[in-house]
């Protein structure tokens, strides 16, 4: 009978649980990983304008002496979201092999791929919006198989 009661009492507490877990998990993600405050459960959207949409990102393929822009095609902006939402080293790779498509029939030999990420923030006083780097990634350029 005390197991049944402890066992309820678990369960009626267990929503609770979930629902700090996932707001302390953001909380990680976003202070250590970039994680958007709008994303991974949103608890942040209301105290910040820091939204996936909000953010962008630039990607260089470059080798000694030659740098070029990348511009995504539109089939590829759920990746560039997923991205910018969270930057992480793993996200930004994926992006890598996306560019290394792009260019595979390019008649240069790229060495490497930079991906910068940026938010906007907001001068308190002003206004103005400014963009803010918020991670660089320098990848190895993949090889042609």
């Amino acid at each position: 009978m005390l197991r049944a009661f402890a066992l309820s009492r678990f369960v009626q507490f267990l929503p609770i649980l979930i629902l700090v877990l996932v707001a302390g998990n953001q909380h990680r993600l976003a202070r250590t990983h970039d994680l958007s405050p709008w994303s991974g459960g949103g608890f942040g959207m209301f105290a910040s304008v820091d939204s996936p949409n909000g953010r962008h990102l630039h990607a260089y393929v470059q080798n000694t002496g030659v740098r070029k822009e990348i511009v995504f095609p539109t089939d590829l902006a759920d990746e560039v979201l997923r991205a910018t939402t969270l930057p992480t080293d793993y996200q930004l790779s994926r992006l890598v092999e996306h560019i290394a498509t792009l260019e595979a029939d390019s008649s240069f030999n790229w060495d490497e791929a930079v991906i910068e990420v940026f938010s906007v923030r907001y001068d308190a006083k002003s206004l103005t919006p400014e963009g803010v780097l918020l991670r660089t990634g320098r990848f190895e350029f993949p090889t042609a198989p």
